[in-house]
């Protein structure tokens, strides 16, 4: 096993204390299905996505809302790819791709700031093409 470069392995401990912090964070805030939120993602393992910057965030689409802490999302790039496991949609004039493939739980703990909200036909293809896949 080779050794992580110092960069992979500063960003794994950045990781760490921002996890502890938003582990403890008392934030609240009120997410609705079909929303997309900037979220902390993380520092990742292998092929999954990763977040930038100090925050380790990306764009994620809240796909299904289990409770006011817990949600079912998946990210949002802006490198489009085609194939099964990814949706491409347009926003404000940009365009985006949704990595089904990485699709997840998780806390509304991550949640930094919403974005906007997701037309309702890329919604309900995204949800088809995740019955599909899954």
């Amino acid at each position: 096993m080779a050794i992580p470069s110092k960069t992979i392995t500063q960003r794994f401990s950045d990781w760490a204390q921002l996890k502890l912090k938003l582990h403890f964070s008392s934030r609240t805030f009120y997410f609705k299905e079909r929303q997309i939120w900037w979220a902390s993602v993380g520092q990742n393992i292998g092929s999954e996505q990763n977040g930038k910057n100090r925050d380790f965030e990306r764009p994620v689409l809240v796909v299904r809302k289990f409770n006011e802490q817990m949600f079912l999302g998946v990210p949002i790039s802006t490198k489009l790819k085609q194939g099964q496991y990814f949706y491409e949609f347009g926003k404000n004039s940009r365009s985006y791709c949704v990595i089904l493939s990485q699709i997840r739980l998780f806390s509304s703990n991550r949640l930094l700031r919403r974005i906007g909200k997701m037309d309702i036909f890329d919604y309900e293809q995204v949800k088809s093409r995740l019955r599909t896949i899954l």
